[in-house]
């Protein structure tokens, strides 16, 4: 077929139109397509490779001069040591406990173990000294625990579908950031915990109003036998006589959270606070404050009344000798606090 030939059947070609108009886009996708895969590969390395080293995602720091690396207290002491105790062996081999040292002339175990009155539940040791919490105090401690960091106060919903606020959730308290637990959570949607009063009250907000981490502490307290147990990833790790609410200010029973580290109070209270979400179900105010929040801090001239099995003699505050006081320290904003009874 001549050249003539083969144009005049192109011309003729009813289906002319329709082949060009698809051989019109095949050049520019063919290009355009590989060229924006590798665009967004780049962008997507570039990103990565500016990230903080610890993971987090990078933010701008918090109005009030907090910033995002900083919510979690920072460690100032050398990493424990861990050992396996008897108890924990038998029964979870592939779990460790830290070994107890309470210094020279100290003393936390009983010489044997005593039982909870009106019960038949005992309190073991081991063999490092600390006691061991009872299984249905441990039964509450979960493995991790995910806090939702608050960047700005936020609208709070009564539900995950709910299209009307009924709350504020705010960004700080106290001066310092909210760092919530998050309990439960959607698509779009987080239901978090909230430090102020009435007690465990929750709230559900927007994912996008919060970066979210994890915390692997918790501390339980048990009110009945002024007993304070820490724990890490699940496991008992230590544990501390402490002074409780005395009968006509008891401490409140319940699930609650550290919300932030403060400094001491005045003399006596030890290094530092933790203050928690829990709030003294008798008294409105302590010290001339505008709230009765319920703190883990020093024992307050009380060293003697806590003694080595700890004692109800507080206003519903923990308290603690400064020596254990400083052990705790590492326990993060945002971790669980069950006080039970």
């Amino acid at each position: 077929m001549s050249r003539l030939d083969r144009y005049r059947a192109h011309r003729d070609d009813p289906y002319r139109g329709y082949y060009s108009g698809r051989t019109a886009w095949r050049a520019p996708v063919a290009i355009g397509l590989p060229l924006a895969v590798a665009l967004v590969l780049i962008i997507t390395f570039a990103l990565s490779a500016v990230r903080p080293a610890s993971g987090q995602p990078a933010r701008a720091g918090h109005p009030n001069g907090h910033s995002y690396q900083s919510l979690l207290i920072p460690s100032d002491q050398a990493a424990p040591t861990f050992q396996v105790g008897r108890d924990h062996q038998a029964k979870h081999p592939q779990r460790v406990v830290m070994a107890y040292n309470a210094g020279a002339g100290q003393t936390r175990a009983e010489s044997a173990p005593r039982t909870r009155s009106g019960s038949s539940t005992s309190y073991r040791t081991d063999e490092n000294g600390y006691r061991i919490a009872p299984r249905r105090d441990s039964a509450l401690v979960p493995y991790t625990t995910v806090v939702a960091h608050l960047e700005h106060t936020t609208k709070g919903y009564p539900s995950a579908r709910s299209f009307s606020s009924n709350r504020k959730v705010p960004g700080s308290w106290y001066g310092y950031p909210s760092i919530l637990p998050v309990i439960d959570s959607t698509a779009d949607r987080i239901k978090v915990m909230l430090a102020q009063r009435p007690d465990e009250s929750t709230s559900w907000v927007k994912r996008s109003a919060a970066v979210l981490t994890r915390v692997h502490y918790a501390i339980v307290v048990d009110i009945s036998q002024h007993w304070l147990y820490v724990f890490y990833k699940g496991i008992q790790i230590s544990s501390f006589p402490v002074g409780t609410g005395a009968s006509g200010t008891p401490t409140p029973t319940g699930h609650y959270f550290v919300a932030f580290h403060a400094p001491p109070n005045g003399p006596g209270y030890g290094a530092f606070m933790i203050e928690t979400s829990a709030h003294s179900r008798v008294i409105a105010h302590f010290e001339g404050g505008d709230d009765a929040i319920i703190a883990i801090h020093g024992p307050v001239g009380s060293d003697a009344q806590i003694g080595n099995h700890g004692a109800a003699i507080s206003n519903g505050c923990i308290r603690m000798h400064d020596s254990d006081l400083r052990q705790i320290r590492h326990v993060h904003n945002g971790s669980p606090v069950f006080l039970t009874y």
